[in-house]
């Protein structure tokens, strides 16, 4: 199958639970016709999945993900479509939205003029649903916001969520205060039995009352535990249902038929019941608060989107719009404070644009006629008059927005045994309540004690711990370093940067500013090496091009035009000037092509010494002249690599510049080990050597030049400023173009990685201690576990694996981390 026949989905799930719903999600996925791969993530409640249209559809998968027993979040839409005149143009509208990916159901009415669609509000909105019908030659608007439904469903949700907490707890404490009041207080006992109008009244209350709480804030855990029983796939859901149910339906019996009980087993649970799911309740409320704040950073990055333009027509007249209407190529026109809404080029006007969200540059940058502009920027002053030339998913803002989502899906090898566990977590855990409750009767205990032991495993056990271990904290993390200028493209970036051992530089752009000036030319025949240099480089894009090219221009008024341009990679650029066939670049470049170096060649060792990059110039077989360019040390250079040194890892420096040249640097930067006249190709070769000998290396370049090296690398990191952000091919950039973020980044990866292993050895070490214990393992040495304490002990687990994860929210910037 070809690249581009795949397509990619984006699914936003609700009533996942535990490690183990998204377990089951994914093998219900990965098992459906031409999907080729499939990534759910229960902290940010998402499933990633590539198909293959001509097998599969949107509507089939998400239909799979309704069978499974669970909720996709999708949104209604009606369309009023003017211009329908037969059936013919039903269809043709019907086919233009069914073409889009995300529409699921279509059905146009030709009487109405009215479309109705259900749409994954994660792959597109009602603007773009709109403007495809209307670019079909129906003008369209949409009636109704869906995402504004949408959201008052998410409100209503959570605010149902908050009243059963309250009414589970409520009531629980109820129901507790007349289990074990009287045990506690005589005082109590006495009112408890004058106050009863009937016996057992009280009974009889604590029956009705744990009813309420079971099938009424329970029912969250009863429904999707039953669906999970059916597919043969039992989650925590089915686990607290169980325990729950078990507890009450024998409770029941105690209460409405006790003669089938002997006396001495007629105890009750109802408190055990409530209180398990007020607490399991409470812990999942906790927690979605605790995932609500880990997706901060990604909520920060939308948020810096505008939400609607002001487009000017034909006549210069001003339309505000939504953004998902704007088009490439309309014109809009920003104003002092506001956004620009996407990115474009500035066609009129003048102002101070704020683009410190994307370069943390806190200064406004001055932006006139024919400069570039990215949306989400803001306009601090000025007014200006810009043309689109990315709209919607293109800009640079929402590939980054899509950059960070895919990383906090993306999985980590080292949470492959949590996966292997997960799966048979659950059966597992039921089959010791079960071995429990036996074993218990065998040895002779009462049916109570054998129930008690039974409930509290399958109460205390948690799989939501070890599911949400990995992806809470590379949510957390990921989200942090974007907002520190570091954007992993892939989570397994994280993992792969925390365990290099060897980190490469590039020179020029990287260590250095890469902007390089001429300082001198030498030679023979100075001026024409100068001249007929820059006119080769205009047709260059090198820094060290632009630098001959400026120097040049100040000096002459005129450049010659240059003709059959050609670049030999590694080695410099030739072509015809003037007639003359003119040859640019190393040293190595003019020995390849046999031109004699001699008449230069004591001051050429003598400039090769200064540190300087040297540039030969060669025309018609005989050298001109040398070009000197120096390019100064980035400032932040020297205490980034003591910096990464100090943390035990071998730094070295890679570049084709001259061995002089590199030593120079290296000897300023305090490195020992460097590379020079090392062609593109070869850094590549380079890195595999590094890993042949075992190591692990992370390559830092400026993402051109070192694409090779970068690929080849265990991760790469390149330097990237605004507009480039998007279009980088490493696994790491460092968007706020500061050599700072390398540290940042190591930082945030080690910090990332030591999380999850702390939050797994939790959720193992929780689930390995307490299990035994809740089944009566330590019964003779006087230890138990109520199922009240075990409902508790599993609604904390889970909350304290996020709020471990939330404590990468405090991870230094790059300032901080360069801090030994």
């Amino acid at each position: 199958m070809l690249m581009d026949e795949q397509k990619h989905l984006e699914i936003a799930i609700a009533g996942m639970t535990c490690a183990s719903c998204s377990a089951r999600i994914e093998r219900t996925l990965a098992s459906l016709p031409g999907v080729q791969s499939a990534q759910v993530n229960l902290a940010t409640e998402q499933a990633w999945v590539d198909f293959d249209p001509q097998e599969g559809n949107a509507a089939a998968i998400v239909q799979a993900i309704k069978d499974s027993g669970y909720l996709p979040r999708t949104s209604e839409l009606d369309l009023q479509i003017e211009g329908m005149t037969c059936a013919s143009c039903v269809g043709r509208v019907e086919r233009a939205l069914r073409k889009q990916l995300g529409v699921l159901e279509v059905g146009v009415n030709l009487a109405t003029e009215r479309a109705h669609l259900q749409y994954l509000p994660t792959m597109t909105n009602p603007e773009v649903l709109a403007a495809v019908v209307t670019a079909a030659g129906y003008p369209t608007r949409p009636v109704r916001a869906a995402e504004d439904l949408e959201g008052a469903r998410e409100q209503a949700s959570r605010t149902a969520m908050v009243r059963d907490v309250i009414l589970a707890m409520g009531l629980a404490l109820v129901i507790v205060f007349l289990s074990m009041g009287a045990a506690f207080s005589p005082t109590i006992a006495k009112a408890l039995q004058t106050s009863s109008p009937f016996p057992h009244f009280w009974d009889y209350l604590q029956w009705l009352l744990a009813s309420i709480v079971l099938f009424g804030p329970g029912l969250r855990f009863f429904r999707p535990g039953w669906i999970a029983y059916r597919h043969w796939a039992p989650d925590m859901n089915s686990l607290v249902a169980t325990g729950t149910g078990a507890a009450w339906l024998y409770s029941s019996l105690v209460v409405l038929v006790p003669n089938l009980f002997p006396d001495a087993a007629r105890q009750l649970y109802f408190d055990s019941a409530a209180v398990v799911i007020a607490a399991v309740l409470l812990g999942k409320y906790l927690e979605e608060l605790a995932k609500g704040r880990s997706s901060l950073a990604i909520r920060k990055l939308i948020g810096l989107q505008a939400k609607s333009a002001r487009k000017l027509d034909a006549n210069g007249l001003e339309q505000e719009i939504p953004v998902a209407r704007l088009q490439v190529g309309d014109q809009v026109l920003v104003r002092p404070g506001e956004r620009i809404p996407m990115d474009g080029q500035v066609m009129a006007g003048s102002a101070h644009v704020d683009e410190s969200m994307l370069t943390g540059e806190a200064m406004p940058l001055r932006k006139s006629t024919g400069d570039s502009v990215v949306g989400g920027t803001i306009v601090r002053d000025g007014q200006l008059h810009i043309v689109a030339t990315s709209v919607g998913r293109q800009t640079v803002l929402a590939q980054i927005i899509q950059l960070v989502e895919s990383a906090q899906t993306g999985k980590l090898p080292i949470q492959g045994l949590a996966d292997r566990v997960v799966r048979v977590f659950s059966p597992a855990v039921l089959a010791i309540a079960l071995v429990s409750f036996g074993t218990w009767l065998l040895l002779g205990a009462s049916i109570n004690s054998a129930l008690v032991a039974a409930v509290a495993v399958l109460v205390v056990a948690c799989p939501c711990a070890m599911g949400l271990a990995t992806p809470a904290a590379i949510m957390v993390g990921t989200g942090r370093a974007a907002e520190l200028g570091v954007l992993f493209r892939k989570g397994e970036a994280l993992e792969a940067l925390a365990r290099i051992d060897t980190v490469l530089f590039d020179k020029t752009g990287t260590l250095t500013m890469g902007r390089p000036t001429l300082e001198q030319v030498v030679g023979p025949a100075a001026n024409d090496a100068l001249r007929l240099a820059a006119a080769l480089e205009l047709a260059s894009e090198h820094p060290l091009g632009r630098a001959i090219v400026e120097a040049a221009q100040r000096r002459f008024p005129e450049l010659p035009e240059a003709h059959d341009f050609q670049a030999v990679p590694g080695f410099g650029i030739q072509g015809q000037v003037e007639n003359r066939w003119v040859l640019v670049g190393a040293r190595r470049f003019l020995e390849r092509e046999g031109i004699a170096l001699e008449t230069l060649a004591s001051q050429a060792a003598e400039l090769e010494a200064s540190g300087r990059t040297l540039v030969y110039v060669a025309a018609d077989g005989k050298i001109l002249g040398i070009l000197l360019i120096f390019d100064p040390l980035r400032p932040e250079s020297l205490g980034v690599i003591q910096s990464l040194q100090a943390r035990g890892l071998r730094v070295a420096l890679v570049t084709g510049d001259a061995k002089s040249s590199a030593e120079r640097v290296a000897s300023q930067l305090g490195i020992s080990e460097l590379h020079a006249n090392v062609l593109p190709q070869d850094k590549a070769q380079l890195v595999k050597d590094l890993q042949k000998k075992g190591h692990r290396v992370a390559m830092v370049g400026d993402g051109i030049n070192d694409a090779p090296a970068l690929a080849q690398a265990q991760v790469g990191i390149a330097l990237a400023s605004g507009t480039e952000i998007a279009m980088e091919a490493a696994d790491v950039t460092l968007t706020h173009g500061h050599l700072g973020g390398v540290v940042t980044a190591w930082n945030v990866a080690r910090g990332t990685i030591q999380n999850i292993r702390g939050n797994l050895f939790w959720a193992f070490f929780y689930n390995i201690l307490l299990i035994p214990i809740a089944a009566g393992v330590a019964t003779p040495w006087g230890i138990a576990l109520n199922p009240m304490l075990a409902g508790i002990a599993m609604g904390l687990s889970s909350i304290f694996v996020l709020g471990n994860s939330l404590r990468l929210k405090q991870l230094p910037d790059w300032q901080e981390a360069a801090k030994v």
